[in-house]
C-alpha cells in the first residue's frame, strides 16, 4: 500500500511538474482540478450542464433543500477558467421564496412560449414564469413547502413516484418524468411499481405509465422543439427487466420500446 501511495505521488508530481505553460491551467491527463466545486451540506451534486452563449454554465445542488442552501451558479469559459456567477455577471435571480423546490427542468410555454416558461421541481412543484418580468405564477405547490419540520417531504401528493426529474414540451402538454418510490418495498426489492411519466394539458394531469423515467427531450433539445405541434418527444427510462425509450407521436401518441441492459443496475 505504501508503495502504491509513492508511486501515485510521483506520477503527481511529474505531472505538475512537466512543461505546461503559465497560462494554462493545470490538467492530469485530461482531468482538471481547478473545477472541481464544493457546498456545505454533505451532498455536493451536479445538477446540470449545459452549454449557452458561448460558455458552459454549471450549477449545483445539495440534499433536499427547497429553499436555498450553499450551491452555486459556475460559468465556465473556452479556457476553462471557472467562476462563481455575481451581480456583474448580468445573471437574474428568481428568490427561493417566490419559487421553491430542487429545480429539475424547465420547458417552453404551451400557449405563450415567446414570453413564458415553465419550472418543474423534483416534488412535484410547477411553476409559470414570464422571462421579461420574472413574475412567478405557481401552478402546483412544491411538496417540500408542505412537509413538516425535521420530516421528509410527502410525495405521490400529485403524481406518482418520488423523485421527479425531466421537464419538456410539445404537442399540447407539458411532460414530466419521475423515477423514485417512497416505499420500504421500493428500498429492498428492484421488482415493485416505482416512477411515472405524465403529461399535463393546461388543466389535467394524466399518468402515461408506471415505471421509472428520467429524461424527457426533443429534437429541440433545451431550445424547445421548432415545430412543437408535430416534433416527437423522448424519454429515457428502464424497470428490472430493460431500458424502456419512449416516442410522443402527434398522430398516435406514446410508443415505447424495449431495449436490452447489462444487469439490474
Amino acid at each position: 500500500m505504501k508503495y502504491f501511495l509513492l508511486v501515485l505521488t510521483l506520477v503527481f508530481l511529474s505531472a505538475c511538474t512537466g512543461e505546461r505553460k503559465s497560462n494554462e491551467p493545470l490538467q492530469i491527463s485530461g482531468i482538471y482540478p481547478h473545477l472541481a466545486y464544493y457546498n456545505n451540506e454533505g451532498e455536493c451534486g451536479t445538477g446540470a450542464v449545459v452549454p449557452w452563449a458561448g460558455r458552459l454554465w454549471v450549477i449545483t445542488y445539495g440534499p433536499h433543500l427547497p429553499f436555498g442552501s450553499s450551491d452555486k451558479l459556475y460559468e465556465i469559459s473556452p479556457e476553462l477558467r471557472p467562476y462563481a456567477i455575481d451581480t456583474a455577471r448580468n445573471v437574474r435571480v428568481i428568490p427561493y421564496d417566490r419559487m421553491p423546490g430542487r429545480h429539475t427542468g424547465n420547458a417552453a410555454h404551451l400557449d405563450d412560449p415567446g414570453n413564458k416558461i415553465y419550472y418543474g421541481t423534483m416534488e412535484e412543484g410547477f411553476y409559470e414564469v414570464d422571462v421579461n418580468t420574472l413574475e412567478v405564477k405557481t401552478l402546483y405547490q412544491d411538496a417540500n413547502v408542505r412537509r413538516e419540520p425535521g420530516k421528509m417531504a410527502q410525495y405521490n401528493a400529485l403524481l406518482p413516484g418520488a423523485h421527479g426529474k425531466g421537464l419538456y414540451s410539445g404537442q399540447g402538454v407539458l411532460v414530466y418524468s419521475n423515477n423514485g418510490e417512497a416505499t420500504r418495498e421500493a428500498l429492498e426489492r428492484f421488482d415493485v411499481e416505482s416512477g411515472s411519466l405524465a403529461e399535463w394539458d393546461g388543466n389535467d394531469w394524466k399518468i402515461v405509465r408506471r415505471n421509472q423515467f428520467v429524461e424527457v427531450t426533443g429534437p429541440g433539445g433545451i431550445y424547445g422543439n421548432p415545430d412543437p405541434a408535430r416534433d416527437p418527444i423522448w424519454v429515457s427510462g428502464w424497470d428490472h427487466k430493460s431500458i424502456i425509450t419512449g416516442v410522443r407521436n402527434p398522430e398516435t401518441g406514446w410508443h415505447f420500446y424495449r431495449l436490452p441492459k447489462t444487469s439490474h443496475s
